[in-house]
């Protein structure tokens, strides 16, 4: 986007600035739409795509303005002091469940504790790769009772939701454009 602007700075300011003969005439608002139009384009939508790299790495999501200084260990004082039985039933859970010492469950529940949001998607990441599905829809399949459902459906969601992204991106496109006809500064 930022090389758009810089070309379209250069090839409208330039010829003005070295007293060309070429002169362009773009009235604010015809400005304003084409550089809005440019940054369109460098735009893509895509649902539901989760970018591996920083889910595999250890990210905190901004769901907690906490994160920079509360950390896992703390997250789970905290839920220890406020519901010890809980706390303990879910760390006996973990321990039985997914066979981890106290520790190990401690620290899973901590972690998930300070962004539930950042363990989900790290967990199916990882799930992901140990099962070497390449994405979360070979993932969802594979999980499925019933797999071309799962996956007709899948097909059928991102076409619908493609399609309604779309139309909003076109109709508030052409609203800006029947605005900036009406309105001309």
């Amino acid at each position: 986007c930022l090389y758009y602007l810089t070309v379209l700075h250069s090839f409208i300011f330039n010829p003005l600035l070295q007293g060309s003969t070429m002169t362009i005439i773009l009235s604010k608002s015809t400005l304003l739409v084409l550089l809005v139009l440019i940054g369109a384009t460098s735009i893509t939508v895509d649902a539901f795509t989760v970018n591996t790299a920083a889910v595999a790495s250890k990210r905190w999501s901004s769901s907690s303005s906490l994160n920079m200084v509360v950390g896992p260990k703390q997250a789970l004082m905290m839920e220890k002091k406020k519901n010890p039985a809980k706390f303990e039933k879910t760390i006996q859970g973990l321990m039985k469940s997914k066979k981890l010492s106290r520790p190990q469950a401690e620290q899973r529940y901590g972690t998930f504790l300070l962004d539930p949001d950042g363990f989900a998607l790290a967990a199916a990441a990882q799930e992901r790769k140990v099962m070497g599905d390449k994405d979360w829809k070979a993932q969802a399949i594979r999980r499925s009772d019933d797999p071309e459902a799962t996956a007709q459906r899948i097909a059928t969601f991102q076409r619908i939701n493609s399609l309604k992204g779309t139309a909003i991106i076109v109709i508030f496109f052409g609203a800006v454009i029947v605005f900036n006809t009406m309105n001309p500064l």
